[in-house]
């Protein structure tokens, strides 16, 4: 459940058993992603539209020096980075990428392609950013992954899903957008701690001024599903009332019973017998057969086996402690095993 909606807050939350991440990012999805890593400050634009938003250039592929940079962001190291002054072989390097390769060189995300040549300005190839990425993220190659094909160690990991092998000829920005969202969710190597979480707790996102929202599934029935909301610790802005306007499964409506104050939902939790709290509590009734029947997604297993995917979509209100009401849409793809 990897792919989020970015609206005036951000509903981003952890994998489950029950959840299937979307890969292979459409135009529109990749626009998303990069958007959400903005808001952020993990990705910047490379320039700026004419309505004065970001302008990401994501149909264009990134040189390795771009590369590198994003990477740098992306684990939160850009001050750092810029903060000092670092040592490379490399006599390539525009003036404006040595900070950024110099921490990556120096914490040994990326290597050179001779001695003294970085090759700046050389398009990067998907196995090279994904190496840098694993390598980011604590990954060794030679011992986790092998360099000339890191794609089966990103697979495993959830953050590729097998659109990059040795075959691929084009690595967009794009793609380095997708790719860093979906690692938000990877563990750092010898943890069970995302990167997300490894950016919460190390303070690195803590000048975002976007919400960003855990919501976990409690039970799934027959016709029935619970899901828990609640903002995660470290988020900027505090709220007093989360409330889905519409959910919708495969397209099809659903009745809800709703519990939207965290007041309200501990009492309600402790009613049922759970001594999780939580933030806003929803409980939907759905046609399970007929969600599945009208699926137009489907996931297949290790064994061969497919699922048509139930992808829920919410709409919802939330409102802030200082007044502010916030409107958006996010959703989920799930699917059912036996």
């Amino acid at each position: 459940m990897k792919k989020k909606i970015v609206s005036l807050f951000l509903a981003l939350t952890l994998a489950l058993s029950l959840s299937v991440p979307v890969f292979a990012a459409t135009p529109a999805q990749a626009q998303k992603d990069a958007e959400l890593l903005y808001n952020l400050g993990l990705f910047k634009g490379t320039g700026t539209n004419p309505d004065g938003t970001p302008k990401f250039s994501l149909d264009r592929a990134p040189t390795r020096a771009e590369a590198v940079t994003i990477l740098v962001r992306l684990m939160g190291k850009e001050d750092e980075a810029l903060a000092k002054s670092w040592t490379t072989p490399f006599t390539d390097l525009p003036e404006w990428a040595v900070p950024y390769v110099g921490y990556a060189y120096t914490n040994g995300y990326t290597n050179g392609v001779e001695n003294t040549r970085f090759g700046a300005d050389a398009p990067v190839s998907a196995a090279q950013f994904l190496t840098f990425l694993l390598r980011a993220l604590g990954y060794a190659d030679g011992a986790d992954f092998s360099w000339k094909a890191p794609w089966l160690l990103t697979d495993q990991l959830e953050i590729t899903n097998g659109e990059y092998t040795a075959q691929t000829t084009t690595f967009l920005r794009a793609d380095s957008a997708s790719v860093s969202a979906n690692a938000l969710y990877a563990p750092l190597k010898g943890t069970d701690q995302t990167l997300l979480k490894f950016l919460l707790d190390s303070g690195a996102i803590t000048d975002s001024t976007v919400v960003i929202w855990d919501h976990v599934p409690l039970l799934f029935d027959q016709d029935f599903v619970s899901f828990l909301f609640y903002p995660v610790e470290g988020s900027p802005a505090s709220f007093t009332s989360f409330k889905l306007d519409k959910v919708t499964v495969n397209g099809l409506s659903c009745k809800t019973l709703q519990v939207t104050t965290p007041e309200e939902v501990a009492v309600y939790l402790a009613s049922i017998g759970h001594d999780t709290g939580g933030f806003g509590y929803v409980e939907i009734t759905y046609d399970e057969a007929a969600a599945k029947a009208a699926a137009t997604e489907h996931h297949t297993d290790e064994n061969g086996k497919t699922y048509p995917l139930l992808n829920f979509s919410f709409t919802y209100t939330a409102t802030q402690a200082n007044g502010n009401v916030t409107h958006g849409t996010f959703s989920d793809n799930y699917y059912l095993d036996s």
